[in-house]
């Protein structure tokens, strides 16, 4: 078989691990029984998993993990390691910053504050005047029309 197209060792591996799905499976296991040298190299692997697999397995020594665990995990408390002016300068300056802008913003924005109620009557009102046709329509005497409209008329009508 051409070399480029010979299967690859992770791919082998993979395959013996049942991690290969679908196509890919079909087309391995297709090659591996068609190419000796790839069929040699998965029984190499196959041996080298069962191997490794049946080797006994250590502890590691006591001494050895406490050392390790002297040198890189550390010995003081989590309020220690923030006790210091290189963590505390900067966390102060920005809650010290925040905090003066909020007071600013807050003086500053009752100035700029527009009432709701007014908003939402002339929302109502525009929305209503939306229904009327234009010609009907003058702001100042819409209110005026409608009630030289409808005054002659009794609920009964109305409803």
């Amino acid at each position: 078989m051409n070399e480029r197209k010979h299967t690859q060792g992770p791919e082998i591996s993979a395959f013996l691990d049942g991690a290969l799905a679908g196509k890919d499976r079909v087309r391995v296991d297709a090659h591996l029984a068609a190419c000796p040298a790839c069929r040699a190299e998965s029984e190499s692997l196959r041996q080298l998993k069962m191997t490794v697999r049946a080797a006994p397995r250590k502890r590691m020594p006591a001494d050895l993990a406490l050392a390790l665990e002297r040198r890189f995990v550390r010995s003081q408390p989590w309020w220690r390691a923030n006790s210091r002016p290189a963590f505390w300068v900067p966390a102060g300056t920005m809650a010290a910053a925040a905090l003066l802008a909020g007071f600013w913003m807050r003086s500053t924005g009752a100035a700029d504050e527009v009432p709701l109620e007014p908003l939402l009557t002339a929302h109502a009102r525009y929305s209503a005047e939306a229904l009327v046709p234009e010609e009907n329509l003058v702001a100042s005497t819409y209110s005026d029309q409608l009630t030289a409209l409808y005054a002659n008329s009794s609920d009964a009508e109305l409803e």
